[in-house]
């Protein structure tokens, strides 16, 4: 009866996110005298890949359908939004390309966590391929300066951050060397690991990425071993780090100086922050309307400041709710943390949904003036290759990480009732 009603709510998600898909991409197909063909085709193609990809993998693997369903819907809000505040059609076709790919990497990475549950011997050389990933960017003829950061590697006519690939992977290393509630003696390499990590970051001015990574490291570690004590001291020399990074490093106080004031220059450095709460502003509380606004004032309205493009368009309300959804995907995402039979997995979910919880707070709250940019990007929703691939491939461990637990929870009681059978 349970699963009954489960399910009979999960169709209800499902059909409610398939009908604003194609009744958002319709608006924007006749919002001008001239139909746009683009929009038409993915009013057809968004519920049509949504219900297929989560009837088929339902099918494949018993995953949590509902996280399976919300992150769905966050990509096409992405795609949806870009379709309709996007310069051209190149951008929002390309978003859609970027889906599809993600969409098989979601597939992979839960067919790589039901495949290999056992394989910590391979972390040393796992975290090695992850230190050589963030040193990309120094290679030369491959990496390049971006706003401020040498965080991407060019390949011909393909661009990516390694930073963001890095994020699955460097979780699954901090679950092998923190699983089983190790000694601090124990978790040397793998702190280490880590810091290495925040350390290339750092002079490569990615700071967004050395936060996520530093507060991901210090979290997993916490719920690993109960070590208050720690903890406080590696959050402590996390602010100490922190303070010198303000005292040496000009941008940081730029960013700084632009977060307690963007008035103080509101035709450069403040300009992005300014534009952005204008934005939020004249969204009110309903919104004014897919092509009503104009969140193109907004520089890097398609990824740094989607979120305040989209409060714009869709409003406080739809705003809110989109943050909702984020919550309730991390919501049960520890459900599938404290279901794992295993310390790993149990470690491995946990972080993954701390990272997406981190990246989108740290977004939204450089958007709304509530924190200090951070140049990360809204996870499903923002444009770019390397953000959406790498989240679906988190999506895709956290999912078959779910899918290993429905089994183990079938097992159970299918043992059970036999031992009553037989009693």
């Amino acid at each position: 009866m349970k699963k009954a009603l489960m399910r009979s709510n999960t169709h209800l998600l499902l059909s409610a996110v398939m009908l604003f898909q194609a009744l958002a991409m319709l608006l924007i197909a006749f919002q001008k005298e001239a139909v746009n063909p683009q929009a038409l085709a993915l009013a057809i193609a968004l519920p049509l890949v949504t219900w297929l990809v989560t009837t088929l993998m339902g099918r494949v693997w018993p995953v949590d359908r509902a996280i399976l369903i919300m992150v769905l819907f966050l990509c096409s809000v992405g795609i949806i939004t870009l379709s309709d505040i996007a310069k051209s059609d190149i951008t929002p076709r390309t978003q859609a390309l970027y889906a599809l790919v993600g969409l098989a990497a979601m597939f992979v990475g839960a067919a790589f966590i039901r495949r290999f549950r056992h394989w910590k011997k391979f972390t040393p050389a796992l975290m090695a391929l992850c230190l050589l990933a963030l040193l990309a960017p120094w290679a030369p003829g491959i990496g390049g300066w971006y706003q401020g950061a040498r965080n991407w590697v060019h390949l011909g006519p393909l661009s990516a951050q390694p930073s963001e690939f890095v994020k699955p992977l460097m979780i699954l290393c901090l679950a092998s060397g923190f699983s089983n509630r190790p000694r601090f003696a124990r978790c040397v390499p793998t702190i280490a690991f880590a810091a290495a990590c925040c350390g290339i970051l750092l002079t490569e001015r990615d700071l967004g990425a050395v936060l996520l990574y530093f507060l991901t490291t210090v979290f997993m570690y916490y719920v690993a071993t109960s070590n208050a004590f720690i903890t406080l001291s590696g959050l402590g020399m996390g602010a100490a780090a922190a303070v010198i990074a303000y005292q040496a490093l000009p941008y940081v106080q730029d960013r700084v100086a632009i977060w307690q004031n963007p008035w103080i220059d509101p035709e450069k450095t403040g300009y992005q922050l300014i534009q952005a709460l204008i934005a939020i502003g004249s969204g009110g509380t309903f919104g004014m309307g897919l092509g009503l606004g104009r969140p193109r004032n907004i520089p890097l309205y398609h990824s740094d400041f989607i979120f305040a493009a989209i409060s714009e368009e869709f409003g406080l309300i739809f705003a809110i709710g989109l943050l909702a959804v984020y919550v309730m995907i991390i919501m049960r995402g520890l459900i599938v943390a404290y279901n794992a039979r295993t310390s790993y997995h149990s470690l491995a979910s946990f972080g993954l949904v701390v990272m997406l919880g981190l990246q989108t707070m740290l977004i939204v709250g450089g958007n709304t003036k509530l924190l200090p940019l951070s140049g990360v990007t809204l996870p499903l929703v923002c444009y770019g290759g390397s953000s959406l691939l790498s989240t679906f491939f988190s999506m895709g461990l956290l999912l078959g990480m779910s899918s290993m637990n429905a089994e183990d929870e079938a097992r159970d009681i299918e043992q059970l009732e036999l031992q009553e059978e037989m009693l």
